[in-house]
C-alpha cells in the first residue's frame, strides 16, 4: 500500500509495526490549496471476515488526536453495514477501500517487485 502512495505522489512514511499508535502510514501531499496529511490503516483480512465499525471509529479518533486531514482503512476483505454506516457519517474524514478497491489500484499502479506491502 506504501508503495502504491508513493507512486501516487505522497510523501509515505511507516509507522513501526509494533505500538503503531492505530495506524500504519502516514501519507502527506501537497495539492493547490495546502498539504495534507492522511493516515492509512491497513488489514489484511481474508473473507468472510469483515473489517467492523470498531475499527473504523479507532482509527477516526486518532485522525482527530493527530489533527490529520483525514484517515483510510485498505482491506484484503470487505466492510461491515455498520462499519460502512460510520463511514457515511464523516465520508469528508473517513474513507474505505475494500479488496475491489485494492485490486483496482495494483492494477492501476504496478508494483515494482512482487512483494507483499502493508
Amino acid at each position: 500500500m506504501a508503495e502504491i502512495l508513493d507512486k501516487q505522489g505522497y510523501e509515505v512514511e511507516l509507522t513501526p509495526t509494533v505500538g503503531d499508535g492505530g495506524f500504519d502510514i502516514y501519507a502527506a501531499k501537497k495539492e493547490g490549496i495546502g498539504k495534507f496529511l492522511y493516515l492509512v490503516e491497513c488489514k489484511r483480512y481474508v473473507p468472510p471476515n469483515k473489517v467492523g465499525v470498531e475499527i473504523v471509529r479507532s482509527l477516526y479518533g486518532v485522525v482527530q488526536t493527530k489533527k490529520a486531514t483525514a484517515g483510510a482503512i485498505v482491506t484484503t476483505s470487505f466492510f461491515t453495514s455498520g462499519a460502512e454506516a460510520f463511514q457515511r457519517e464523516s465520508q469528508y474524514q473517513m474513507s474505505l477501500h475494500d479488496y475491489i478497491a485494492l485490486q483496482k489500484w495494483i492494477n492501476d499502479f504496478p508494483l515494482l517487485h512482487n512483494t507483499s506491502v502493508t
